[in-house]
């Protein structure tokens, strides 16, 4: 899944750790009873379990949840693809969903299940993701994902009507199972000055960083299967009511 990525930056951080501590690779596979190979194979980020994180930790004297946080400081700003992929993906809503579920990552064959789509569909629209510098298609039709970092799509681009959808239908979903203790939904609407008002954006501003922290650190050690998506929309704005309700004269 997407987590070499991740992962890549904790043995980064633990790397900078080594030569601060004047270790080599060798050094560190003695006093782990394993081979050197081995060492560098963990450190090329193909191995991360929890166990031989926590024993290199401790030879190194460094508390795992210090090199997490190290490692997350250095999380990478979501990119932005090109406004003509954007269009293209835009004019195509299903390839643009399809691309969407595969980056979760949903299984392909969960996902061809779901919609009904024959391996010909799939090489299609692999083929649609691989011109767009995407996804590769393999044997079998199998489609992989080759952009795995973060991405963020413009607000002010080709894809807002299905990021509208999107987002309105998540909304929809939210409020029709508020009751449900894991999907509160919250809305709030209050008189403040525009000082405040600010204030509060700048607080959603760190929130969303949290967040974003907090997910790297857990795909950093989790396996994909134990991870769960969740999502959180809103909008912090100045509202004006009269346009937002109408009222109908009474014949």
């Amino acid at each position: 899944g997407s987590r070499g990525h991740m992962r890549g930056d904790t043995f980064k951080t633990l790397q900078g750790i080594l030569k601060a501590r004047g270790m080599t690779y060798a050094d560190l596979a003695g006093r782990m009873n394993v081979s050197e190979p081995t060492v560098k194979r963990i450190f090329a980020g193909q191995d991360c379990k929890l166990g031989r994180l926590l024993e290199i930790c401790d030879i190194l004297e460094v508390p795992l949840p210090d090199v997490l946080h190290r490692a997350a400081r250095v999380s990478e700003k979501a990119s932005v693809l090109p406004v003509a992929t954007e269009a293209r993906l835009a004019a195509d809503p299903s390839l643009f969903f399809l691309f969407i579920l595969l980056r979760e990552p949903i299984p392909q064959h969960l996902i061809e299940e779901r919609f009904g789509l024959s391996g010909q569909d799939m090489f299609r629209f692999g083929q649609d993701l691989e011109a767009l510098g995407l996804a590769e298609v393999h044997a079998g039709n199998r489609i992989k994902i080759t952009r795995k970092d973060p991405i963020q799509f413009r607000l002010d681009g080709p894809l807002i009507p299905l990021l509208k959808e999107i987002n309105l239908k998540f909304l929809d979903q939210a409020i029709s199972n508020a009751g449900g203790q894991n999907s509160p939904f919250f809305t709030v609407s209050r008189r403040m000055l525009p000082d405040t008002a600010a204030f509060i954006a700048r607080e959603i501003e760190a929130l969303q960083a949290t967040i974003s922290e907090l997910a790297r650190q857990d795909q950093m050690v989790s396996r994909e299967e134990d991870l769960v998506t969740c999502k959180l929309t809103g909008a912090w704005a100045p509202v004006s009511f009269p346009d937002i309700l109408t009222i109908a004269p009474k014949d």
